[in-house]
């Protein structure tokens, strides 16, 4: 689910505040959006190596690069890439991932235990929240509705893992 990528890449506004959130949003899920390029079009081959060791490697270094052009700041490019990087490194505590292409896979599968799932995807909902509380850019009125944002992230992956999971 996205909600634990998303509250990542809000808890990362703190220090990233120089790039806008819908590119910190981007970052975050950027392997996932390659995985789904690679569905609307296979001819790409690009299949399960986008969340494999050399496929997330080639992608953070392929949104730092992207970053650096864009926003002309090294430091920006590697809180990018590191949001990429975030992205394997949570997915594989929740699911069953290739090392790379063809290679053995590895991780938790906490997407089989859905109350595991579920308490890891919204401890990373209230820390990112709380550390995207403390950005020092956040105005007071949207700070107070950080608590509505929490609670719909939470009910979406609620949804996630006890009404779809089981369906």
């Amino acid at each position: 689910m996205y909600m634990g990528h998303f509250a990542i890449a809000l808890g990362a506004r703190r220090w990233l505040r120089s790039l806008p959130l819908a590119w910190l949003l981007f970052a975050s899920i950027e392997p996932d959006l390659h995985d789904a390029l690679g569905s609307w079009l296979p001819a790409l081959g690009i299949g399960e190596a986008t969340h494999s060791f050399p496929g997330i490697l080639y992608a953070a270094a392929a949104v730092a690069l992207l970053t650096a052009l864009l926003f002309r700041r090294i430091g920006l490019a590697l809180g990018a890439s590191l949001l990429v990087l975030s992205h394997v490194i949570v997915d594989y505590l929740t699911s069953w991932l290739p090392l790379w292409h063809g290679g053995p896979h590895a991780g938790l599968h906490l997407y089989a235990i859905p109350w595991a799932d579920f308490m890891l995807e919204t401890t990373t909902i209230g820390v990112g929240l709380a550390l995207y509380a403390r950005s020092p850019d956040l105005r007071r009125p949207a700070r107070a509705g950080l608590v509505a944002m929490g609670m719909v992230m939470v009910g979406l992956q609620a949804v996630w893992n006890f009404s779809m999971a089981s369906g």
